[in-house]
């Protein structure tokens, strides 16, 4: 009996665990919105409306072989819930 029900629970709490995350679409408000989806997968406990900004992180690599993160096309967003 034991066999039967180990399987099902990781089954059952790994699709809650996946639920626990949510998509929010944004558009840019700084700039004349492109038209492409900007779709960001956040954490459960974050609210969409709670993002403001948005960037794209370049990895840089210096000459000592050392990575570092640099923002690019920083704009300012407004995010909803995806599914509404």
């Amino acid at each position: 009996m034991k066999k039967k029900i180990l399987p099902l629970m990781i089954v059952v709490l790994s699709l809650a665990g996946c639920a626990k995350d949510k998509q929010c679409k944004c558009v840019t408000t700084d700039v004349p919105d492109d038209g492409l989806l900007k779709v960001l997968v956040v954490d459960g406990g974050m609210k969409c409306s709670d993002i403001v900004e948005m960037a794209i992180e370049v990895k840089d690599r210096d000459e000592n072989g050392n990575y570092t993160l640099r923002r690019t096309e920083v704009h300012k967003v407004k995010c909803r819930d995806y599914a509404e």
